[in-house]
């Protein structure tokens, strides 16, 4: 649910801090107070498409938070935070967005900075707005297989599953397939390359490291000159010089002895004189027997830098070290013994795909029989919701159609259809004008799949447009419903939908600094009586329509308590 809100400098509000409450939350004002535009920052909270006509006129940027608590967040909707890498204590998620006039977003998830695309999809678990003239996904036809689905539940779950699985195997093997089909041209092509690369790259007889130690020998070869004369210096002062190194060290090391066994610290010092006079002699006869073996080459070194230039060629064609190279040639083979076992390899593939299209088609009719079953339920449990809401000669009708194509939710095509009154033909949802039936068809709806959605917040944008009397109590009470499952938040004009909310927010403007601004209330008993009264008489409120608002208010409470004990029974 959505606890709390944030607003600053978005549209005419200034600054908002609101608390929601769980249950069902009702806004109500005067029009144009800015009712509507708090829903839009909700909207905008959770992916809606942001504008810079957002933007508070004079100002730079907006900004937005909220704090949702969600401890029955969809495990898809968990598997999503954590790929995210989205911390998830508490069960709360701090969603912030801030807009510039630029069109620069900054959203930020528990700290962690999003895409408006993801933000959209996080989004997606936590709200569903539902407007006068925006519907969502109810209004999608494409989403209607997967409501129906939902609606279904276990009944379907085992085969969908088991189509789906089997669709992906058949999609990787149509896949092999299509590579299969090349024409004979491109083939033979193919083949010709395969086998000059291979050949190319087998001739050239590569040694893994083989590159790293030419270039060592090379650049030996190239300062030659350089290194003998460094060693040769160093071979003389060691050992040949008429004053040596190693013989002044052998003659410190004589004198040192004269002290042994005097105490431990001279003992410890011939020995270390004793390790460097033996060190330093191996180190000579080590440098005297490498300068025995160095041979200046030029032969050898054009050869070593022909076999680089011949190395460098095929790294530019097959990859960029010895390994790359050598992999890409086993590649190669494997691709060219497939492509010359093609004809079989075809074949083969061909009869596993029918195989895989034969299973296919049975999963697929036997989802459809499933689903067919499922679409008379949900039918009659729409109507029931329907006749609720006073729409009893309205019809409702789960189309499925069984083509002839895969897809991978199955074979099925599924669209929900309306007949509003008797003699109508069916048309389909998604091309009904929208209106107080349609709202109310909307409203049944949103009763039967809030589960099925997952959200645990609802928003219903004066949905109650164009209705009355008995009509506008039954949407209340439907509402009220709906808030025993997930946070209900809606804007309403009507005092029925007003009174039966367990918490009245009163939005209103005021000036300051002659800026329009928009406020928020949140109304105790009395002062929602007043605030019923004037929706009930308008701004000359009576004694009468307080003793009425008052009434209302009382009966929407017993309606309250009735439907608590009842949805509890259920439980």
């Amino acid at each position: 649910m959505l606890q709390h809100l944030t607003i600053r400098n978005f549209a005419i509000i200034e600054e908002l801090e609101i608390d929601f409450e769980d249950g069902m939350t009702v806004l109500t004002g005067e029009t144009g107070a800015g009712k509507s535009i708090i829903i839009d920052a909700v909207g905008l909270l959770i992916g809606g498409r942001g504008a810079s006509d957002f933007i508070r006129y004079h100002c730079d940027s907006f900004f937005l938070s909220g704090i949702f608590f969600m401890p029955e967040l969809a495990e898809d909707g968990h598997r999503l935070l954590e790929d995210l890498k989205i911390p998830f204590e508490d069960s709360q998620l701090l969603i912030s967005r801030e807009m510039h006039r630029s069109g620069k977003n900054v959203i930020r998830v528990n700290g962690v900075t999003l895409t408006v695309a993801l933000l959209k999809k996080i989004g997606s678990y936590l709200v569903d707005i539902h407007g006068q003239n925006e519907h969502q996904s109810l209004m999608d036809a494409s989403r209607h297989i997967e409501f129906l689905d939902h609606f279904a539940g276990k009944k379907i779950q085992g085969n969908l599953e088991d189509f789906q699985k089997e669709y992906d195997h058949y999609q990787s093997l149509k896949d092999e397939l299509d590579q299969l089909s090349l024409n004979e041209q491109e083939l033979a092509q193919r083949l010709d390359l395969l086998r000059f690369q291979i050949s190319e790259i087998d001739a050239s007889q590569l040694e893994v490291d083989e590159d790293q130690v030419l270039e060592e020998e090379r650049e030996e070869l190239q300062n030659y000159q350089k290194i003998a004369e460094v060693l040769q210096f160093v071979t003389a002062g060691l050992s040949y010089e008429e004053v040596n190194v190693i013989d002044r060290l052998g003659q410190m090391s004589g004198e040192l002895a004269r002290l042994a066994g005097m105490n431990q610290q001279f003992d410890q010092f011939i020995e270390q004189m004793d390790a460097a006079y033996y060190g330093l002699q191996d180190l000579s006869s080590d440098i005297h027997h490498y300068m025995e073996d160095m041979v200046y080459d030029q032969d050898r070194l054009n050869q070593i830098e022909e076999r680089l230039n011949a190395i460098q060629k095929l790294k530019r064609k097959y990859g960029q070290t010895i390994e790359e190279i050598l992999a890409y040639a086993d590649q190669a083979r494997e691709e060219l013994e497939r492509l010359d076992h093609q004809e079989s390899h075809q074949e083969d593939l061909e009869s596993k795909l029918q195989t895989s299209k034969d299973r296919l088609l049975d999963l697929g009719h036997q989802l459809h029989e499933d689903r067919s079953q499922a679409a008379k339920d949900l039918e009659q449990v729409i109507m029931d919701q329907m006749k609720e809401l006073y729409m009893a000669k309205a019809k409702f009708k789960v189309q499925i159609d069984l083509s002839n194509r895969f897809y991978k939710n199955g074979m099925d095509r599924v669209e929900f259809y309306i007949a509003t009154n008797p003699g109508e033909p069916f048309k389909a949802l998604t091309k009904v004008a929208s209106g107080g039936e349609l709202s109310r068809l909307m409203l049944a709806m949103k009763a039967v799949f809030q589960e099925a959605k997952g959200v645990t917040s609802i928003v219903f944008d004066e949905v109650d447009t164009g209705v009355s009397g008995r009509v506008a109590q039954a949407i209340a009470e439907k509402m009220y419903q709906i808030s025993l499952g997930a946070q209900v938040l809606c804007i309403s004009h009507l005092a029925q939908v007003a009174a039966m909310a367990d918490q009245q927010l009163y939005i209103h403007k005021s000036e300051k600094d002659g800026r329009t601004m928009t406020q928020v209330k949140d109304l105790n008993r009395e002062e929602r009586v007043e605030e019923l009264a004037r929706i009930l008489a308008g701004e000359q409120i009576t004694e009468s329509s307080r003793l009425a608002a008052e009434d209302q208010l009382d009966q929407a409470a017993q309606d309250r308590q009735a439907m608590h004990q009842a949805y509890e029974e259920v439980l």
